[in-house]
């Protein structure tokens, strides 16, 4: 057993030597990344002011320290607004402008010592100041040692909870039902230090294998938790009553127009979800009142091209709805494609169908005049009737609150203008919701001052009508109103 001790002679050396060095956390690429889990879709934001460092050695690293510097302040989300609310009435950057991760140490280190190319894992432990709060942490952690151009790198990536009772941060009032309490934070950072100076041996070591080197840069993302409301115990549904027998083609692409399973695995929508399939020319409310997404399919399949001319047959245009909306970028199988089409075509019964889609196109492209100055009475029927058939309790959508979203924001969903992230809801073109009735809807859903969830701090109230435009002329002053 005396063949020992010449190899402990040589490493003790060698770790007694290892120096804590500084890694730092590249400049120009400390970024960081949010999503918030909302009632109708996710927020996702993002910002640039990342920064830190961190102080170990590759031999040590369990006794690593750092400090993480986070600007609460550049989050942006892609709406003005909603940008304010998180700053102003969430973050509270007036006072609080940056959250600051502090390490102390690590524990449960899955290895004594770090070799390039080989993942390891530790808890990181430290607290998290945030919103003039500071609470110990402790972080699950991966990390991946590289070498790159003559030095060290490091990607570092793990999650933890932030509780928002614990950090004093305040959840809306008008959300309690539907925001959680928890934040789930995750987060990827990259990090560079110098080579060592002399080579560390590391006991049972694999050699080290080269990293690739990693361009991507730090990231931290946020999601909010969302506490469902109870369901309601849903009625149990009534038989259906099918107008062409299942032996049939028309048959079987009759149950599959109401069908989800025509789509991909997290597919909730049916050809139904977005069409009808009655004659509409007599009235567009079904029976509970509600008017569909879209126009109806009744009479559909005998028109020279579908989807502005991008389809020109009943299946193709079926099998980009289910490439688009339904959730299968493979596209639909070729058997129910064709069932489908024998479905529409047997409630195709004229040669030459009456409806016009141009107004589809526009209605894709433009926004509309003064998006609150609608009647919000008639909004409430109206956000009933085309939006009451998938946001509802039981419903496949939560339910809409009024006060929760801006004018702009719901204009980009309907209309499909980006930012619109509308995932499966589909574009309600103009021979579908004119733009009086989006009007009305909107000033519904938007409500007055006081119904808006986050109160912002401003002298005036929003201006929602169009500008006027300068006048021009010698005359231009005459007749002025004071």
């Amino acid at each position: 057993m005396t063949w020992k001790t010449p190899l402990l002679v040589v490493l003790l050396p060698a770790l007694a030597a290892a120096e804590p060095r500084t890694w730092t956390l590249q400049k120009g690429t400390g970024r960081a990344k949010f999503r918030v889990e909302a009632p109708l879709d996710a927020i996702e934001g993002s910002t640039s002011g990342l920064s830190g460092e961190l102080r170990f050695d590759e031999a040590t690293w369990a006794e690593g320290t750092g400090k993480i510097h986070i600007a609460l302040s550049g989050f942006t989300t892609g709406l003005s607004l909603r940008d304010e609310d998180l700053r102003d009435q969430f973050f509270h950057t007036d006072r609080f402008p940056e959250a600051l991760l502090t390490i102390s140490r690590l524990e449960r280190p899955s290895q004594g010592v770090l070799a390039a190319g080989r993942e390891g894992q530790a808890d990181a432990v430290g607290t998290l100041s945030l919103h003039g709060k500071e609470q110990p942490v402790r972080i699950p952690v991966w990390v991946m040692l590289g070498d790159e151009a003559g030095q060290r790198t490091l990607q570092v990536t793990g999650s933890f909870d932030v509780p928002f009772t614990e950090y004093g941060i305040p959840r809306p009032a008008r959300l309690f039902l539907k925001l959680g309490t928890v934040a789930r934070v995750r987060f990827e950072a990259s990090f560079r230090a110098p080579a060592p100076s002399s080579p560390t041996v590391a006991l049972g070591a694999s050699p080290p294998a080269p990293a690739a080197p990693s361009t991507r840069p730090p990231r931290v993302e946020l999601a909010v938790n969302v506490a469902r409301r109870p369901e309601k115990p849903k009625p149990l549904p009534r038989a259906a009553r099918w107008e062409f027998s299942l032996t049939s083609p028309e048959g079987r692409g009759e149950r599959l127009f109401r069908d989800p399973a025509v789509g991909g695995e997290q597919n909730a929508l049916a050809c139904v979800s977005c069409h009808a399939w009655r004659d509409e020319r007599t009235g567009t409310l079904d029976p509970l009142g509600h008017a569909s997404p879209n126009s109806s399919l009744w009479n559909s399949a005998r028109r020279a091209s579908f989807w502005r001319g991008f389809a020109t047959t009943p299946e193709d245009a079926a099998d980009l709805c289910v490439r688009r909306f339904m959730l299968r970028p493979a596209g639909g199988v070729s058997t129910q494609l064709a069932e489908l089409s024998a479905y529409l075509k047997r409630i195709s019964p004229d040669a030459a169908p009456p409806l016009d889609y141009r107004p589809m196109l526009l209605g894709r492209k433009t926004g509309i005049d003064r998006p609150t100055g609608g009647d919000p009475k008639r909004g409430a029927v109206l956000t009933e009737r085309f939006c009451g058939r998938c946001h509802g309790e039981g419903a496949m959508r939560p339910p809409l609150e009024i006060g929760l979203y801006e004018a702009d924001y719901l204009v980009s969903r309907v209309r499909w203008i980006a930012p619109h992230d509308a995932k499966q809801m589909p574009p309600m073109p103009l021979d579908r919701l004119t733009d009086t009735e989006l009007r009305d809807i909107v000033t519904y859903l938007v409500g007055r001052t006081d119904d808006r969830i986050f109160q912002r701090k401003r002298s005036s109230a929003p201006r929602t009508e169009a500008p006027r435009r300068p006048e021009r002329g010698p005359l231009a002053a005459v007749g002025r109103p004071n």
